[in-house]
């Protein structure tokens, strides 16, 4: 009779065991509000040995300039207008030589600030889209270009720029047949599970063009850097649907002539499910990856 006893004893506390173990969830990452601290991304999982990257969307007011640091590593992608120029902030990141540079194509408030920038750092590449223009700017720019010791690449869908561990895929343009904007160098970034899109100007006819293309494929993206300053021309619906931005980042200055961000735009992202952050309110706005999740952080 005893043994029966205990037998049954040890039958409950096993099935207690079992049943309290299935308590013992892990809590998610907590998700905090951008306007108080940063925001992470929920995750279960970690991916070792990948070092911090920072992307930072530079205030450069109406003008693109995206710097991107891993360690002794720095990309820079548009330099905004020549004034206000980016100098200043590099100087606070770069470390060494500026590894890659990308001018996405010859407009002002994008290759603008660029001519400074080599003035001021050693630059080892510099990648365009090979498209001319008559403008005092665009030749001030390819001035500076020759006048640097740099490996110069035309880029075109399906290239890759590899730096350190980064490597960054071309997207866009498959030729220079479109618009200035729609010849766009459109650039893709994956960190671990984070994945990034690098628009520049590029609008809803380049958005089609990219969505056709089987070679290079539009990835579904943690972060996007909205096309063409958050005008209605661009971030169409299939595009969005494609890219499926948990953020999206738009660069425009205070009070511009243009109207950017267009309303459409902000409902489109919003349907998106997107939360979005421009640099005409937030200033400058940084975000830092460790490859599983990102913390997002604003000047403003």
């Amino acid at each position: 009779m005893k043994r029966l006893v205990t037998f049954l004893l040890l039958i409950t506390l096993v099935l207690s065991v079992a049943s309290c173990s299935k308590h013992f969830v892990t809590p998610p990452t907590v998700t905090v509000s951008p306007s108080s601290s940063p925001t992470s991304t929920p995750t279960t999982t970690s991916i070792p040995n990948l070092a911090e990257l920072k992307v930072h969307f530079i205030d450069v007011g109406q003008g693109d300039s995206i710097l991107i640091d891993l360690g002794p590593t720095e990309i820079l992608i548009d330099g905004g207008e020549a004034s206000p120029g980016v100098v200043s902030y590099l100087k606070n990141y770069v470390d060494g030589p500026l590894e890659v540079m990308v001018a996405t194509h010859p407009h002002a408030d994008h290759i603008g600030g660029l001519p400074a920038v080599l003035n001021s750092f050693q630059v080892q590449q510099i990648w365009y889209n090979g498209e001319t223009s008559s403008s005092k700017t665009y030749t001030t720019f390819m001035s500076a270009v020759q006048a640097e010791d740099a490996e110069v690449h035309v880029g075109k869908r399906g290239d890759r720029i590899t730096t350190g561990s980064l490597t960054f895929t071309l997207l866009n343009p498959a030729t220079l047949a479109g618009t200035i904007n729609n010849n766009s160098i459109v650039l893709e970034l994956s960190y671990g599970k984070i994945d990034f899109l690098f628009t520049g100007d590029a609008e809803k006819e380049a958005e089609a063009a990219m969505l056709l293309a089987a070679d290079t494929p539009v990835p579904d993206v943690e972060i996007l850097k909205v096309g063409h300053h958050g005008s209605r021309t661009a971030s169409s619906k299939d595009f969005l649907v494609a890219t499926g931005p948990e953020v999206a980042v738009y660069m425009a200055g205070t009070g511009n002539s243009y109207g950017h961000p267009h309303q459409e735009t902000l409902n489109a992202l919003d349907q998106a499910g997107a939360k979005v952050y421009g640099t005409d309110v937030n200033s400058t706005v940084i975000i830092s990856t460790d490859g599983t999740t990102y913390t997002i952080t604003t000047k403003k």
